[in-house]
């Protein structure tokens, strides 16, 4: 099975202190930082049980935003929901999932830019148990494409780092329905 997935690196450069600072973070019984923000003005739920939690739109950074137009000129359509996830270092992590909410688009790509530490992002076939068969890592400013589809067939994760890094933000660019 071939990972649907494409890689672009320096796809949009800024200053990442900077985005780290000004983004307006929520904190939430999670390993990480984290931000909603939506041309749609909705709400953004996620996970199940215990675990499900409900973001509220955030005003859009206008980086985030910058970001939003140069993938709207790269892909021929818009990405409407961004959310944030915010890495402090090494030890911060998010585990195995799929970016399969109801609200999400299916038909259209997933687009993660990256800033701040290289960090590894872990891909394995919906089901699959032990290591992960494919491990990609991420360099500031780059982009990832997931492909169409990808949600359904394969899960990804962003492991604790093994050696001590810095912070890293992830804006994961998503259609909504």
């Amino acid at each position: 099975m071939d990972l649907p997935i494409e890689i672009i690196e320096n796809f949009y450069n800024t200053d990442s202190q900077e985005l780290w600072d000004t983004i307006e973070w929520e904190r939430r019984d999670a390993p990480r930082r984290e931000c909603w923000m939506t041309d749609t003005n909705s709400p953004y739920t996620y996970g199940s049980g215990m675990g499900e939690r409900t973001y509220i739109p955030k005003v859009w950074h206008s980086v985030a935003k910058n970001i939003q137009q140069e993938l709207t000129s790269l892909l021929g359509y818009t990405l409407e929901g961004c959310f944030v996830n915010g890495y402090e270092d090494e030890r911060q992590h998010l585990g195995w999932h799929a970016d399969d909410s109801p609200e999400m688009d299916d038909d259209r790509v997933i687009a993660v830019v990256s800033y701040g530490a290289e960090r590894f992002i872990n891909f394995r076939p919906r089901g699959h148990k032990g290591p992960a068969p494919h491990t990609v890592l991420m360099p500031s400013g780059s982009l990832l494409l997931m492909g169409t589809g990808m949600q359904d067939e394969w899960d990804h994760k962003i492991p604790k780092h093994s050696a001590k890094c810095g912070f890293r933000l992830s804006l994961t660019y998503r259609g909504i329905v």
